[in-house]
């Protein structure tokens, strides 16, 4: 496994997408959740409300591992977490969060009005420690090899 994203993998998670966050429930279980999420330079970005599974999993170990797949092709990255709790800046987070999935300024306005604005709002970041991808090479065929015709007619014999 490497530390470091390839641009095509970049590429790929600058597309809005969905991931599935991975983090350890008290008794080791996994704990997995459909997030949304943005890559920012080094780090991947996502948001959450506070009294939900994945602030009290992260607060006791914040390891996490995040998936992001379209069919077969997948890119995972593994790190730590850091917490902002701050409201200023995790309202900015899930506003900027909204508009990269919405599109659309009075859809994120509407959400933030009849939720967020109410919640008591987290912003991770996440450092790759590990990545692991599938689908991002493009294979070339091997070179069939060719049996000489004498040695192809032999074993038919």
């Amino acid at each position: 496994m490497r530390r470091e994203l390839t641009q095509a993998e970049r590429d790929f998670l600058y597309e809005p997408r969905y991931a599935v966050l991975g983090t350890t429930n008290e008794n080791g279980s996994a704990h997995l959740t459909v997030m949304w999420y943005v890559l920012e330079g080094d780090e991947i970005m996502f948001n959450t409300a506070l009294g939900r599974k994945k602030p009290q999993n992260l607060a006791r170990d914040p390891r996490a591992s995040l998936i992001v797949p379209n069919g077969y092709r997948f890119l995972r990255v593994d790190g730590t977490v850091r917490a902002n709790d701050d409201q200023t800046v995790a309202q900015a987070d899930i506003r900027k969060l909204a508009f990269r999935y919405y599109q659309s300024e009075e859809r994120v306005q509407r959400s933030v009005d009849a939720t967020w604005a109410k919640q008591q709002r987290i912003t991770y970041r996440m450092r790759a420690v590990r990545v692991y991808s599938s689908g991002f090479r493009c294979r070339t065929p091997r070179p069939r090899r060719r049996s000489s015709a004498g040695s192809h007619s032999a074993s038919k014999r």
